[in-house]
């Protein structure tokens, strides 16, 4: 496991470097151990690819094994995203460093309740150290109000931080520099970074913005966000959207 670690108010804190290109010279080094950040962004602007990334490079370049939990996605599903971008999920798999999970929303309730059973499980036998989970929307329309979806939300995290894992969570939401960034979901979780994909005249670009870090100085500016056969990558220029 790679520690790199920051110091802040007198006190260390230990970071997992993201894997992204660009992302954690903006904040401070990388994702602080034992962390949720929230990913978000709407249709098309990069959450899946962006989860895949960060369990990718954290088991190729610092051998910290990770799990993929979806909602939606089916393995075969996942390993197809990777094949785009010339990452052999299934030979990590394999090898025993990577494995995908995929759940009924509703199941993860009872999941809940037996304190992390199967995915516990899977946690041990990898000794993993990274989590995706895609994604948190589909889990919140399950219940019948939000004090409900938040109070789950809440357990379910609770859990992650347990088992000592630096997780990443998506919510399909459209996102605006605009307007507060935050939301429910962003008040639960210990980071928030926000993926744009907005129109540009006759085109579309892409963006990146961290909202929120715990624990983390980060920068407040717009970067640019790249998308090509190697993946995602955040460039230095700043851009305006809006």
């Amino acid at each position: 496991m790679v520690k790199r670690s920051s110091k802040g108010h007198g006190f260390v804190v230990e970071r997992a470097p993201s894997g992204v290109p660009g992302l954690d010279e903006m904040i401070s080094g990388g994702l602080v151990r034992n962390s949720t950040t929230l990913v978000r962004g709407g249709t098309g602007s990069g959450k899946t690819l962006f989860c895949l990334q960060y369990l990718y490079e954290g088991i190729m370049k610092y051998d910290e094994p990770g799990i993929y939990l979806s909602f939606a996605e089916s393995e075969s599903m996942v390993y197809q995203h990777g094949k785009l971008f010339s990452w052999d999920l299934e030979a990590l798999a394999a090898r025993n460093k990577f494995a995908v999970i995929r759940y009924q929303p509703h199941e993860i309730v009872k999941i809940i309740d037996e304190g992390g059973g199967v995915i516990r499980d899977t946690f041990e036998a990898l000794g993993a150290k990274r989590l995706a989970i895609d994604s948190l929307t589909a889990y919140e329309m399950l219940f019948e109000n939000q004090y409900r979806a938040n109070e789950s939300v809440l357990s379910l995290l609770e859990i992650l931080r347990k088992w000592n894992t630096t997780s990443l969570v998506t919510s399909e939401s459209p996102t605006s520099p605009l307007k507060d960034g935050r939301g429910r979901l962003g008040f639960l979780t210990d980071g928030i970074m926000h993926l744009y994909f907005t129109r540009k005249g006759i085109h579309r670009q892409r963006a990146f913005e961290v909202i929120k870090m715990r624990d983390t100085a980060h920068s407040d500016e717009i970067r640019m966000l790249h998308l090509d056969q190697k993946g995602i990558r955040i460039d230095k220029r700043c851009v305006s959207i809006g």
